[in-house]
């Protein structure tokens, strides 16, 4: 019985992580440098917080960070703040469409 709560408990903890969507797959990251003929739409952001594992909620968090720029019809952002603790991780960014 004890074996069938721990894999429920994992099975949850996984099914918390994001997946990209086929338009997030699309979205890359920029440089600062690299957006002048780009147009600007915005800031976006993704929070994962107590996951499995840190490196899966870093990706989590910039998977719906891609989504997010993906949804406002970007293709593209640049980074401005990432933070990763034993808690969790938080990623920022303006988003872009860029040519």
């Amino acid at each position: 019985m004890r074996g069938i709560w721990v894999f429920v408990c994992v099975a949850l903890v996984a099914a918390c992580s994001t997946n990209l969507t086929p338009q997030g797959q699309q979205v890359r990251q920029l440089s600062p440098q690299t957006v002048q003929n780009c147009q600007f739409l915005g800031p976006v952001s993704g929070m994962e917080l107590f996951g499995f594992d840190t490196p899966m909620d870093a990706e989590s968090a910039q998977n719906k960070m891609r989504n997010a720029v993906a949804s406002m019809g970007g293709n593209g952002f640049v980074l401005t703040q990432s933070s990763t603790s034993d808690g969790g991780t938080f990623v920022s960014g303006d988003a872009y469409r860029c040519p």
